[in-house]
């Protein structure tokens, strides 16, 4: 589904209450306004003693500035440099030194050719300090650089940041947006294509009506290394080498970097670099610096791909949620973590720790409800909205309380001419009071002591607690073992749960949860297998803080049909000489069920198991002591028995015991017709096979391009004669499908995709079907349209579609576009890296014909259908050779006329209407 249809209307938009803390209104837009002209500097990096500030100039070569405790006292002069970027792009920099904490200064900057109004900023706090509330806008990302529409001409960044700044404003008597703010995030994604004209003319530019009052910090998104991968005009436009922690630099300079505002520390991190040991590090040495720092009450990262998304799923940053998080939240300092990249709002709570992760929302390429594919609704996350969206941060020291308020503005999918109506709604509040006292210990009030049938509902007493604070989580876990170490259920249930909308006209978000008891929980008719059962709860408040857990309470169930037993371990290859941890679940529960490891091969009840273990009850975890007992580079498999006999309960899970394979290569791209030399080492010699596949492919179930039977522990394969294409090797245990190393993917040739069209000529309205083949299969491979002679990245994209990970599909890529000459393109995992050829295409309008044409008196008419968006011109001509344009109409779908006033001169005419390309 492409960004201009909508057909999807979300489970739950029948529920019929669309609130957020109160009726969505629809207003009047508020007009847009924009900066004042004339040169306006950027202020960023801010310290208590300094401040960078920045301009663009075209050609100037000279730079000052000129500063000073009053407007009329600006006493000190700084000449700053240039840095000549390109040709128009000189960027000039200088940094104000010697400042005092939380003072107002006012400043100018000028050139040899150009001189500033003056500007006030206010220097950053002490650092720890407490005397004032401290106040951050968030906001992003908003990347997209091509204008609306024409009914509606200003840049989305620009429109998001001065309803942004009015609100604030608005909130405090109106004061100047420096005595309320004092730094903007921003969690990158910046600019669309990191070259030098969507840095000056989209970034700084849009950023004008704040940037010279209140300093402005970034994260690095993935955008911003399209064109810049190595983010050298990154480092060259910002100073984030100079700042730190305690102490502690970012080691890779300006790509990721902390920084202490007041009470305040916030982690910037780069999640373009994946599972970076370093960056790992890194984070670790903050978190421990902040635990005990005096000076810092709250930590916050920002990291531009999420914790989690319910849209494109599995597109977030796997180091954040799996790695960086459990470091940060070591501390409960860490109180919020600001993700970007999906362009929608989202706020969730991590389910074991007092934290909040949102993605800011921003103005970017449109996002909406259907338009993924592939959505779901994760326990982890209370609220996904498809609005642009921008948050306020405050932090109390008198309250000790930090809470973020999140406006919404407009939604992509309303008309451009009622899109902005939402007029800082606001749709989403939290908060964190650290210290504050835990909701009171719940309790499951089931009391049933005979077998159960199901559905059946867990009761938990009602919420109480000491403090203010209102309930907004019930957890509940469900096992089969008193210690809840393994669980059959574990789920989270919020007090509100927005996921989805109404659809079209209004595309309101809807509250699933609405009206919704969730001190209940309903086991349903084949959530469990028969047998006994624990279950507990805990309760969590509106500040993130849990109960502790309610006592057990146990039940038994009886005549389910539920039954499905099977065996988990946690990774395919068992390292020599270790034991091996099985996890078993929904068993009979007979006093001798047991599990058994068997060769491959081999057949229970003949030859004796390797090693084996009664179970104890229904589901539990056990170890098998293996140690000594299997062959190195061996597969092996477990089975599940019932009650000291050879019948099998589920299926087998077999494994391999050995070591995993490493492969290397020297590099990743390879030219057609180059030969491909993979590496291996650490390989057990037991005829274990390296296996090369295309993307797409799946092993196991696809047969391999090329087969490798390893001889030795280390080695290299040498592949010669393959065609263009992506590929990865694999290797795979013996002859079996068991995968004993990571993937190593590389491409052979440029353009390697193949895109096709049935025809070159279109008319206007009709749907486009390409095919592809030989993608590359990454997430977020997409298709984009563009006119013919622009490029991608810097020219604009008329239209795209996801191809939802695929290596080769047909796709509908686009309806509607203007009369024109356009190519097609597929480019790779939501970068600007072509992959195949270009397809080149027309769109023409449909042939029509005049319904009448009739003369009454001295007027002329012309009346025919219209179709909508094209351009229609009304000509005469007196010898059919020369046209003289009369009059124009574009087309809205419905009858049109167009009419001419008959002359004196007029003896002789004709007329006609034409379709004119813009």
């Amino acid at each position: 589904m492409h960004r201009s249809t909508f057909l999807k209307l979300i489970s739950g938009a029948s529920l019929g209450a669309f609130t957020l803390r109160g009726q969505w209104i629809f207003a009047n837009p508020l007009p847009f306004v924009g900066a004042p002209s004339g040169l306006r500097p950027y202020l960023h990096l801010p310290r208590p003693d300094s401040i960078w500030v920045s301009w663009w100039s075209d050609a100037d070569s000279q730079t000052f500035i000129d500063f000073g405790a009053s407007p009329d006292a600006l006493n000190t002069t700084v000449t700053g440099s240039v840095d000549v970027l390109g040709s128009n792009y000189h960027y000039h920099s200088a940094k104000l030194t010697n400042l005092t904490p939380n003072t107002y200064y006012y400043y100018r900057v000028r050139t040899e050719n150009a001189t500033s109004a003056t500007f006030r900023f206010r220097s950053a706090p002490a650092l720890g300090s407490t005397t004032s509330p401290f106040r951050a806008l968030i906001i992003g990302d908003n990347q997209i650089v091509e204008k609306e529409s024409t009914n509606d001409p200003y840049h989305r960044y620009e429109k998001l940041m001065e309803r942004a700044v009015t609100k604030i404003r608005a909130l405090h008597q109106n004061k100047p947006i420096e005595e309320i703010i004092d730094v903007v995030v921003m969690p990158g994604d910046q600019v669309d294509y990191g070259n030098n004209n969507q840095w000056r003319h989209l970034h700084f530019y849009c950023s004008r009506l704040i940037s010279p009052n209140v300093p402005i910090m970034t994260s690095v998104g993935n955008h911003e290394t399209y064109g810049d991968s190595g983010l050298n005009r990154y480092r060259r436009l910002f100073r984030y080498e100079e700042v730190d922690y305690n102490g502690i630099p970012g080691p890779d300079g300006d790509s990721y970097y902390s920084h202490q505002m007041a009470n305040f520390v916030f982690v910037h991190t780069n999640s373009e670099l994946g599972n970076s040991a370093t960056q790992t590090q890194w984070i670790q040495s903050i978190t421990n610096a902040a635990k005990s720092d005096s000076s810092v009450d709250w930590l916050i990262s920002i990291c531009h791909r999420p914790y989690q998304a319910e849209q494109y799923l599995g597109d977030i940053s796997s180091w954040m949620r799996n790695t960086a998080m459990p470091i940060l939240n070591q501390t409960d300092k860490h109180f919020l973590n600001i993700g970007a990249h999906h362009h929608i709002y989202h706020r969730g709570q991590v389910k074991d720790a007092p934290n909040y992760h949102i993605i800011s929302g921003g103005s970017a390429w449109d996002q909406y409800w259907g338009q993924s594919g592939r959505e779901a609704d994760y326990d982890d996350v209370q609220k996904s909205i498809n609005n642009w969206t921008w948050q306020l941060l405050v932090a109390d020291p008198a309250t000790q309380k930090a809470e973020v308020t999140c406006y919404a503005e407009a939604h992509c999918l309303l008309p451009a001419n009622n899109r902005w109506i939402y007029n800082s709604k606001e749709v989403d509040r939290f908060h964190r009071i650290r210290g504050k006292a835990a909701p009171n210990t719940p309790s499951l009030t089931n009391s049933d002591t005979s077998p159960l049938s199901l559905p059946y509902t867990l009761n938990s007493s009602p919420y109480s607690t000491s403090t203010d604070e209102l309930l907004n989580s019930v957890q509940y876990q469900v096992s089969t073992v008193p210690n809840f170490s393994s669980t059959n259920i574990d789920t989270v249930v919020d007090f509100e749960n927005f996921y989805g909308d109404t659809g079209a006209p209004d595309y309101l978000p809807v509250d699933i949860h609405a009206g919704k008891d969730i001190t209940q929980y309903e086991l349903g008719a084949s959530a469990l297998p028969n047998g006994t059962y624990y279950a507990r709860t805990r309760h969590r408040d509106r500040n993130a803080t849990w109960s502790a857990w309610s006592l057990p309470y146990t039940f038994t169930i009886t005549g389910s049909n539920a039954a499905n037993p099977s065996l988990q371990i946690a990774s395919p290859v068992l390292a020599p000489n270790t034991d091996i941890l099985v996890q078993y679940e929904q068993g009979p529960g007979n006093a001798k069920d047991w599990i058994g490891l068997y060769k491959k091969g081999q057949i229970p009840g003949g030859p004796a198991s390797t090693a084996w273990s009664y179970v104890s009850g229904p589901a539990g975890n056990l170890t098998l002591n293996t140690a000594g007992k299997l062959d190195v580079g061996a597969e092996y498999f477990l089975g599940f028995f019932e009650n000291d006999a050879y019948s099998e309960l589920s299926p087998r899970v077999p494994f391999y015991h050995g070591n995993r394979t490493n492969l290397s290569q020297s590099k990743d791209k390879y030219d057609q017709g180059e030969d491909v030399t993979i590496n291996f080492s650490n390989a057990d010699v037991a005829g274990n096979q390296l296996k090369l596949y295309r993307a797409g492919m799946t092993p196991g179930l696809d047969t391999p391009i090329a087969a490798y039977t390893l001889t030795s522990a280390q080695g290299s394969w040498p592949i010669t004669a393959l065609d263009k294409g992506y590929y990865f090797a694999v290797v795979q245990a013996n002859s079996g499908n068991i995968k004993i190393s990571d993937r190593l993917a590389f491409q052979l040739g440029e353009r390697i995709a193949t895109l096709t069209l049935p025809k070159t000529t279109y008319h206007h309205s009709e749907d486009i079907l390409a095919t592809f083949l030989n993608g590359p299969a990454n997430p977020k491979d997409w298709l984009g349209v563009y006119r013919q002679g622009e490029e991608p990245g810097t020219g604009e994209l008329l239209n795209y579609v996801y191809v939802d990970g695929r290596p080769a599909g047909d796709v509908t890529v686009v309806e509607d576009l203007p009369i024109g000459a356009y190519y097609l393109s597929l480019f790779t995992n939501d970068s600007y890296t072509e992959v195949s050829n270009r397809v080149s295409f027309n769109v023409e309008p449909q042939v029509f014909k005049l319904d009448s044409f009739t003369i009454q008196g001295t007027q002329a008419s012309l009346l025919w259908a219209t179709q909508a968006g094209v351009n229609y011109t009304l000509q005469k001509s007196a010898d059919l050779k020369t046209w003289q344009d009369l009059s124009s109409y574009l087309g809205d779908g419905s009858q049109a006329t167009l009419q001419h006033s008959l002359s004196h001169s007029d003896t002789r005419c004709f007329f006609r209407v034409v379709v004119k390309t813009p």
